[in-house]
């Protein structure tokens, strides 16, 4: 309804301005507001407000004059800022609430998670204080069934899993269940395949880990042939190949027979690869033979076993001095090189036999007749030559001197 102004005037108050408000509209409370139109002086009612994010209106203020949410609208949970570790609780987050006490809760990351629980940092910010709704399942949850070579990752006890792929260490145990997963010639040994701490961690070569040779896998060397019995052996535990003479050393005194290189070596590798040299053989032991033990590497490696191709025949074997030599004393020790080696001047017999070298401060010239002859001076040069002087007595002078026709050389004294 239009209202007029009364005397003449645009202008009125609500007093003198009937009227009738539409539906959700209700009179307004300041009557003496001054108007133009009947209809400003009706106010909307709260039904026709609209909350905003976060306020949440009810029938309680559907009557009430205004139109903000402060008049018309309760202040929901969702506005309320929560402490640290805590979070607005869901179930009360579009319902009316002002105080963290009400409206908050501990969040998941207050929450610890053990044993078959482990932290899920997803949820960190979750309102929850249960396993199930904070955590998620770790390897600590899963069965690793030892009987099927499978034992706990102890490096991820505390890590999410729920598999035993994820959470479980293969041993050789399953590989020994497997018996393809080792390469062609190997095999694993009964011991390891009951050790469960021979684990396999992700990209561990498992063949390195648990498989060992056997002899089938073994290349004998040059100078080896393999035995074929031990062609399904572990390689560790027994010899998978067997020598042949053709690497063989033979010990001292022996030498190698060409003819038996490809033999193997057996239980007596030295008889059946070697042959005995003239190293062994006893030159002195026939005797009166005239012969002596060789020193001559030709014939101590010589395998022709005889006096004539091990031995050297010694100075007492029919060696024949010249008129103006003998003999050296004990000619059977001594082998026949050289001249020099078995004979002497015939002089040197007197000396040896007959005769002492003078000392430092004995001088012929000072000797009687009878001690003249008992005596020689000795001279040794100084390419170590020695020279033997006698002393002889000289009638015509009444004198003891060096006798220089007697002179001889390279005596056995």
């Amino acid at each position: 309804m239009q209202a007029s102004a009364p005397n003449g005037s645009n202008l009125s108050n609500c007093v003198n301005v009937e009227t009738k408000c539409a539906e959700n509209y209700t009179h307004t409370s300041n009557r003496t507001r001054m108007v133009s139109n009947a209809n400003e002086c009706c106010d909307a009612t709260c039904i026709l407000w609209t909350c905003g994010t976060g306020w949440k209106g009810g029938p309680q203020y559907h009557d009430n004059i205004g139109a903000s949410n402060e008049k018309c609208c309760d202040r929901t949970c969702s506005l309320v800022t929560c402490p640290s570790g805590q979070g607005t609780i869901p179930s009360m987050a579009d319902e009316p609430g002002t105080q963290a006490t009400e409206c908050c809760a501990n969040t998941c990351s207050e929450h610890p998670c053990y044993g078959a629980w482990t932290t899920d940092p997803s949820k960190s910010a979750v309102v929850n204080n249960t396993d199930e709704g904070c955590c998620q399942p770790s390897c600590q949850s899963v069965t690793c069934d030892a009987s099927q070579g499978y034992v706990p990752d102890a490096n991820k006890a505390d890590s999410p899993g729920t598999t035993v792929a994820a959470c479980c260490l293969q041993t050789c145990n399953t590989m020994s269940l497997n018996s393809s997963s080792c390469p062609a010639h190997y095999g694993i040994k009964p011991e390891d395949a009951a050790n469960l701490s021979l684990t396999l961690p992700s990209g561990s070569n498992a063949t390195a880990r648990c498989c060992s040779a056997l002899c089938s896998a073994v290349t004998c060397q040059t100078g080896t042939v393999a035995y074929q019995s031990m062609a399904n052996q572990f390689s560790d535990a027994v010899e998978c190949c067997q020598g042949t003479c053709a690497t063989f050393t033979c010990p001292a005194g022996w030498a190698a027979v060409v003819a038996n290189a490809d033999n193997p070596t057996g239980a007596t590798p030295t008889e059946a690869c070697c042959e005995r040299t003239c190293a062994f053989f006893d030159c002195r032991g026939d005797t009166g033979s005239g012969w002596f033990n060789s020193t001559d590497v030709n014939k101590l490696t010589s395998t022709v076993q005889s006096f004539q191709d091990c031995c050297e025949r010694s100075c007492a074997a029919n060696y024949s001095c010249p008129s103006t030599h003998t003999l050296r004393p004990s000619p059977e020790t001594r082998v026949a090189t050289s001249q020099s080696s078995c004979c002497e001047p015939a002089g040197c017999v007197n000396l040896r036999n007959n005769r002492t070298n003078m000392t430092a401060d004995e001088n012929c010239n000072k000797m009687n007749q009878s001690a003249c002859e008992d005596k020689y001076w000795t001279f040794t040069s100084s390419s170590s030559v020695s020279t033997y002087v006698p002393c002889a007595f000289n009638a015509t002078f009444n004198l003891c001197r060096l006798a220089d026709a007697g002179m001889v050389t390279n005596c056995t004294i």
